[in-house]
Protein backbone atom coordinates (compact mmCIF):
# COMPACT_ATOMS: atom_id res chain seq x y z
CA UNK A 1 0.00 0.00 0.00
CA UNK A 2 1.21 3.84 -0.80
CA UNK A 3 0.68 6.30 1.76
CA UNK A 4 -1.77 8.76 0.21
CA UNK A 5 -2.67 11.87 1.75
CA UNK A 6 -6.69 10.77 2.79
CA UNK A 7 -4.71 8.10 5.05
CA UNK A 8 -3.68 11.22 6.92
CA UNK A 9 -7.14 12.71 7.52
CA UNK A 10 -7.73 8.87 8.56
CA UNK A 11 -4.81 9.06 11.56
CA UNK A 12 -6.18 12.76 12.56
CA UNK A 13 -9.90 11.44 12.94
CA UNK A 14 -8.78 8.17 15.05
CA UNK A 15 -6.52 10.42 17.28
CA UNK A 16 -9.42 13.03 17.52
CA UNK A 17 -12.36 10.44 18.37
CA UNK A 18 -9.87 8.09 20.48
CA UNK A 19 -12.04 4.97 19.67
CA UNK A 20 -12.13 2.75 16.42
CA UNK A 21 -15.81 2.92 16.35
CA UNK A 22 -16.21 6.53 16.96
CA UNK A 23 -13.70 7.66 13.87
CA UNK A 24 -15.64 4.65 11.78
CA UNK A 25 -19.02 6.72 12.43
CA UNK A 26 -16.73 10.44 11.50
CA UNK A 27 -15.65 8.89 8.74
CA UNK A 28 -18.79 7.05 7.35
CA UNK A 29 -17.02 3.40 7.50
CA UNK A 30 -17.41 0.09 9.32
CA UNK A 31 -15.65 -0.71 12.68
CA UNK A 32 -13.65 -3.41 10.90
CA UNK A 33 -12.94 -1.44 7.53
CA UNK A 34 -11.36 1.39 9.54
CA UNK A 35 -9.18 -0.76 11.81
CA UNK A 36 -7.89 -2.94 8.69
CA UNK A 37 -7.30 0.49 7.20
CA UNK A 38 -5.36 1.54 10.31
CA UNK A 39 -3.56 -1.31 10.60
CA UNK A 40 -2.36 -0.90 6.66
CA UNK A 41 -0.80 2.47 7.57
CA UNK A 42 0.78 1.38 10.71
CA UNK A 43 2.70 -1.44 8.76
CA UNK A 44 3.19 1.08 5.62
CA UNK A 45 4.79 3.63 8.70
CA UNK A 46 7.04 0.75 9.92
CA UNK A 47 4.86 -0.37 13.17
CA UNK A 48 1.87 0.62 15.51
CA UNK A 49 1.10 4.13 16.18
CA UNK A 50 -1.77 3.89 19.30
CA UNK A 51 -2.18 1.82 21.89
CA UNK A 52 -5.35 0.22 22.20
CA UNK A 53 -7.67 -0.55 25.34
CA UNK A 54 -10.52 -1.27 26.57
CA UNK A 55 -11.34 2.85 26.93
CA UNK A 56 -10.62 3.48 23.27
CA UNK A 57 -7.14 4.47 21.88
CA UNK A 58 -4.24 6.64 22.33
CA UNK A 59 -0.93 8.23 20.10
CA UNK A 60 2.30 6.47 21.32
CA UNK A 61 5.57 8.35 20.79
CA UNK A 62 6.19 7.66 17.23
CA UNK A 63 2.30 8.24 16.56
CA UNK A 64 2.66 11.35 18.53
CA UNK A 65 5.19 12.55 15.72
CA UNK A 66 3.12 11.21 12.74
CA UNK A 67 0.40 12.97 14.14
CA UNK A 68 2.13 15.43 14.47
CA UNK A 69 3.47 16.02 10.72
CA UNK A 70 0.30 14.70 9.45
CA UNK A 71 -1.40 18.24 11.31
CA UNK A 72 1.10 20.15 9.19
CA UNK A 73 0.46 18.33 5.90
CA UNK A 74 -2.97 18.50 6.21
CA UNK A 75 -2.82 22.56 7.08
CA UNK A 76 -0.06 22.67 4.52
CA UNK A 77 -1.54 21.70 1.48
CA UNK A 78 -5.43 23.64 2.45
CA UNK A 79 -3.27 26.63 2.08
CA UNK A 80 -1.37 25.23 -0.94
CA UNK A 81 -4.94 24.82 -2.65
CA UNK A 82 -6.52 28.03 -1.39
CA UNK A 83 -3.18 29.73 -2.61
CA UNK A 84 -3.30 27.91 -5.91
CA UNK A 85 -7.21 29.06 -6.28
CA UNK A 86 -6.13 32.77 -5.40
CA UNK A 87 -3.98 33.27 -8.08
CA UNK A 88 -5.84 31.49 -10.60
CA UNK A 89 -8.54 33.29 -9.83
CA UNK A 90 -6.28 36.65 -9.99
CA UNK A 91 -4.94 35.83 -13.02
CA UNK A 92 -8.46 34.32 -14.75
CA UNK A 93 -10.96 35.88 -13.13
CA UNK A 94 -12.41 36.48 -9.26
CA UNK A 95 -12.89 33.17 -7.24
CA UNK A 96 -16.83 33.27 -6.71
CA UNK A 97 -17.22 33.18 -3.41
CA UNK A 98 -18.30 29.67 -1.64
CA UNK A 99 -22.36 29.59 -0.85
CA UNK A 100 -23.73 27.76 2.77
CA UNK A 101 -26.96 27.74 3.89
CA UNK A 102 -29.10 25.29 5.83
CA UNK A 103 -32.08 25.15 8.13
CA UNK A 104 -30.94 22.67 11.00
CA UNK A 105 -31.09 25.35 13.70
CA UNK A 106 -27.95 25.01 16.07
CA UNK A 107 -25.81 23.91 13.03
CA UNK A 108 -26.31 25.85 10.79
CA UNK A 109 -24.46 28.39 13.24
CA UNK A 110 -22.10 25.31 13.78
CA UNK A 111 -21.90 24.97 9.82
CA UNK A 112 -20.53 28.93 9.38
CA UNK A 113 -18.30 28.69 12.29
CA UNK A 114 -16.19 26.08 10.23
CA UNK A 115 -16.45 27.43 6.93
CA UNK A 116 -15.24 30.96 8.44
CA UNK A 117 -11.91 28.87 9.95
CA UNK A 118 -11.28 26.67 6.64
CA UNK A 119 -12.72 29.27 3.93
CA UNK A 120 -10.59 32.28 3.73
CA UNK A 121 -12.09 35.50 4.52
CA UNK A 122 -14.37 37.21 1.19
CA UNK A 123 -14.70 33.75 -0.44
CA UNK A 124 -17.85 32.73 2.02
CA UNK A 125 -21.59 33.78 1.63
CA UNK A 126 -24.39 32.62 3.81
CA UNK A 127 -27.98 31.95 2.93
CA UNK A 128 -29.75 30.24 5.85
CA UNK A 129 -33.52 29.32 4.86
CA UNK A 130 -36.08 28.57 6.84
CA UNK A 131 -38.01 26.84 4.21
CA UNK A 132 -36.17 23.44 3.45
CA UNK A 133 -37.97 23.06 -0.04
CA UNK A 134 -35.83 26.61 -1.16
CA UNK A 135 -32.72 24.87 0.37
CA UNK A 136 -32.87 21.49 -1.70
CA UNK A 137 -33.96 23.48 -4.62
CA UNK A 138 -30.71 26.08 -4.48
CA UNK A 139 -28.64 22.64 -3.98
CA UNK A 140 -29.78 21.29 -7.09
CA UNK A 141 -29.92 23.48 -9.61
CA UNK A 142 -26.07 24.23 -8.26
CA UNK A 143 -27.07 28.04 -6.73
CA UNK A 144 -25.63 26.76 -3.44
CA UNK A 145 -22.28 24.88 -2.93
CA UNK A 146 -22.91 23.68 1.28
CA UNK A 147 -25.56 23.27 3.17
CA UNK A 148 -27.22 21.99 6.50
CA UNK A 149 -30.55 20.18 6.86
CA UNK A 150 -32.58 17.77 8.97
CA UNK A 151 -34.60 15.14 7.16
CA UNK A 152 -37.00 12.83 8.06
CA UNK A 153 -36.95 8.62 7.33
CA UNK A 154 -39.44 8.07 4.58
CA UNK A 155 -38.88 11.66 3.45
CA UNK A 156 -35.74 12.06 1.22
CA UNK A 157 -35.35 15.73 -0.30
CA UNK A 158 -34.70 16.34 -3.91
CA UNK A 159 -31.25 17.69 -3.81
CA UNK A 160 -30.41 16.58 -6.74
CA UNK A 161 -28.14 13.88 -8.27
CA UNK A 162 -24.86 15.71 -8.39
CA UNK A 163 -25.03 16.69 -4.70
CA UNK A 164 -23.17 14.20 -1.93
CA UNK A 165 -24.81 14.15 1.24
CA UNK A 166 -23.25 12.79 4.51
CA UNK A 167 -25.70 11.72 7.42
CA UNK A 168 -23.85 13.22 10.35
CA UNK A 169 -25.96 12.19 13.44
CA UNK A 170 -29.13 10.85 13.95
CA UNK A 171 -30.86 12.91 16.25
CA UNK A 172 -33.78 12.42 18.76
CA UNK A 173 -37.06 14.22 19.41
CA UNK A 174 -37.45 14.85 23.14
CA UNK A 175 -40.73 15.51 24.36
CA UNK A 176 -41.40 19.21 25.95
CA UNK A 177 -44.03 18.70 28.75
CA UNK A 178 -45.26 20.91 31.59
CA UNK A 179 -43.92 20.42 34.54
CA UNK A 180 -46.61 19.73 36.87
CA UNK A 181 -47.24 17.27 33.75
CA UNK A 182 -48.19 13.09 34.80
CA UNK A 183 -45.28 12.20 33.18
CA UNK A 184 -43.20 14.96 34.03
CA UNK A 185 -41.70 12.67 37.27
CA UNK A 186 -40.66 10.09 34.38
CA UNK A 187 -36.64 9.90 33.12
CA UNK A 188 -38.06 9.02 30.04
CA UNK A 189 -41.73 8.63 28.16
CA UNK A 190 -43.18 6.13 26.03
CA UNK A 191 -44.79 7.66 22.91
CA UNK A 192 -48.02 5.84 23.17
CA UNK A 193 -48.25 7.37 26.87
CA UNK A 194 -49.05 10.46 24.67
CA UNK A 195 -52.49 9.07 22.88
CA UNK A 196 -54.59 11.50 24.55
CA UNK A 197 -52.75 14.57 24.79
CA UNK A 198 -52.64 17.82 21.77
CA UNK A 199 -50.04 18.72 19.80
CA UNK A 200 -48.48 22.01 19.29
CA UNK A 201 -46.41 21.71 16.16
CA UNK A 202 -44.55 23.74 13.69
CA UNK A 203 -45.97 23.94 10.23
CA UNK A 204 -46.09 21.37 7.42
CA UNK A 205 -43.72 21.70 5.15
CA UNK A 206 -42.11 19.82 1.87
CA UNK A 207 -39.70 17.83 5.26
CA UNK A 208 -42.74 15.61 5.68
CA UNK A 209 -42.48 16.85 9.67
CA UNK A 210 -46.62 16.12 10.00
CA UNK A 211 -46.60 13.20 7.80
CA UNK A 212 -43.60 11.58 10.04
CA UNK A 213 -45.36 12.54 12.69
CA UNK A 214 -48.68 10.64 12.02
CA UNK A 215 -46.92 7.71 10.83
CA UNK A 216 -44.75 7.17 13.96
CA UNK A 217 -47.70 7.84 16.89
CA UNK A 218 -49.79 5.66 14.02
CA UNK A 219 -47.36 2.70 14.82
CA UNK A 220 -48.25 3.67 18.40
CA UNK A 221 -51.51 2.71 18.31
CA UNK A 222 -52.84 6.35 17.92
CA UNK A 223 -53.39 9.44 15.50
CA UNK A 224 -52.00 12.76 16.90
CA UNK A 225 -54.12 15.74 17.33
CA UNK A 226 -52.62 18.75 16.60
CA UNK A 227 -54.56 21.41 17.51
CA UNK A 228 -51.84 24.26 17.79
CA UNK A 229 -49.27 25.25 14.52
CA UNK A 230 -46.36 27.65 15.48
CA UNK A 231 -43.11 28.26 14.15
CA UNK A 232 -41.71 29.91 17.13
CA UNK A 233 -40.56 27.74 19.89
CA UNK A 234 -41.18 30.56 22.84
CA UNK A 235 -45.09 30.17 21.71
CA UNK A 236 -44.96 26.63 22.25
CA UNK A 237 -43.68 26.77 25.34
CA UNK A 238 -46.06 28.87 26.17
CA UNK A 239 -48.50 26.76 25.24
CA UNK A 240 -47.00 23.49 26.85
CA UNK A 241 -46.32 24.99 30.26
CA UNK A 242 -50.50 26.45 30.29
CA UNK A 243 -51.11 22.14 30.01
CA UNK A 244 -52.82 22.75 26.43
CA UNK A 245 -50.28 20.60 24.73
CA UNK A 246 -47.46 18.65 24.21
CA UNK A 247 -44.61 18.81 21.72
CA UNK A 248 -41.19 17.57 20.22
CA UNK A 249 -38.13 19.33 20.92
CA UNK A 250 -35.09 18.95 19.51
CA UNK A 251 -32.30 17.78 22.82
CA UNK A 252 -29.70 20.10 20.39
CA UNK A 253 -31.86 23.20 21.07
CA UNK A 254 -31.59 25.45 23.88
CA UNK A 255 -34.85 25.58 25.09
CA UNK A 256 -35.53 27.41 28.77
CA UNK A 257 -36.97 25.97 31.69
CA UNK A 258 -39.60 27.88 32.60
CA UNK A 259 -42.76 25.81 33.47
CA UNK A 260 -41.47 23.24 31.31
CA UNK A 261 -39.21 19.36 30.91
CA UNK A 262 -37.81 17.70 28.13
CA UNK A 263 -38.23 13.88 28.60
CA UNK A 264 -36.79 11.03 25.91
CA UNK A 265 -38.96 8.66 24.07
CA UNK A 266 -38.37 5.44 24.82
CA UNK A 267 -36.40 3.38 22.04
CA UNK A 268 -36.36 6.30 19.90
CA UNK A 269 -39.00 6.39 17.46
CA UNK A 270 -38.88 9.89 16.81
CA UNK A 271 -35.78 10.93 15.01
CA UNK A 272 -34.35 13.14 12.34
CA UNK A 273 -31.02 12.57 9.93
CA UNK A 274 -28.72 16.13 10.22
CA UNK A 275 -26.90 15.94 7.11
CA UNK A 276 -24.49 17.86 5.84
CA UNK A 277 -24.68 18.31 1.60
CA UNK A 278 -21.97 19.75 -1.11
CA UNK A 279 -21.85 20.31 -4.92
CA UNK A 280 -18.21 18.49 -5.69
CA UNK A 281 -18.25 20.44 -8.54
CA UNK A 282 -17.55 23.43 -6.28
CA UNK A 283 -16.74 22.14 -2.71
CA UNK A 284 -13.31 19.46 -2.93
CA UNK A 285 -13.52 16.56 -1.37
CA UNK A 286 -10.92 17.66 1.30
CA UNK A 287 -12.89 20.69 2.43
CA UNK A 288 -16.02 18.68 2.43
CA UNK A 289 -14.32 15.99 5.21
CA UNK A 290 -13.06 18.99 7.08
CA UNK A 291 -16.03 20.74 7.40
CA UNK A 292 -17.53 17.13 8.50
CA UNK A 293 -15.32 16.57 10.45
CA UNK A 294 -15.73 19.80 13.04
CA UNK A 295 -19.50 19.78 12.72
CA UNK A 296 -19.64 16.42 14.29
CA UNK A 297 -16.74 17.55 17.08
CA UNK A 298 -18.61 20.63 17.35
CA UNK A 299 -22.11 18.82 17.47
CA UNK A 300 -20.42 16.55 20.59
CA UNK A 301 -19.51 19.74 22.33
CA UNK A 302 -22.98 20.77 22.22
CA UNK A 303 -24.37 17.47 23.14
CA UNK A 304 -22.12 18.12 26.22
CA UNK A 305 -24.01 21.37 27.58
CA UNK A 306 -27.54 20.08 27.19
CA UNK A 307 -27.73 17.72 30.41
CA UNK A 308 -30.84 15.89 29.32
CA UNK A 309 -29.14 15.38 25.97
CA UNK A 310 -25.87 14.17 27.58
CA UNK A 311 -27.55 11.69 29.90
CA UNK A 312 -29.44 9.93 27.17
CA UNK A 313 -26.21 10.27 25.03
CA UNK A 314 -24.16 8.32 27.50
CA UNK A 315 -26.85 6.14 28.46
CA UNK A 316 -26.82 3.80 25.21
CA UNK A 317 -28.11 6.96 22.94
CA UNK A 318 -24.35 7.74 21.52
CA UNK A 319 -25.06 4.05 19.48
CA UNK A 320 -27.64 5.12 17.68
CA UNK A 321 -27.17 8.89 16.99
CA UNK A 322 -23.44 7.90 15.81
CA UNK A 323 -24.42 4.20 14.44
CA UNK A 324 -25.53 2.85 10.43
CA UNK A 325 -28.79 4.72 9.70
CA UNK A 326 -31.90 2.46 9.48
Amino acid sequence: MHLEFRHLRVLLTVAEAGSIRKAAARLQLSQPATSAQLKRIEQELGGPLFVRSAEGVRPNENGQYVLRCARDLVVGFDRLREHARSAAGTDGGTVPPLRAGGTAGPLVSLLISALFELVPEGRLTIDARRSVHTLVKALSRSKCDIAVFGEFPGFPLPVGESVVTRTLVREPVFVLLAEDHPLAHRESVGLADLGGEEWVMPEADESGVHAYLHLTCQSAGFTPRIAHVTPDLSVAQILVAGRRAVCGVWPSAEVSDQGTVQRPLVDVPFHRRLQLAWNPESVPPELADAVGERLLAEYLSLVRRRPQYLAWWEDGGEEFALGADG
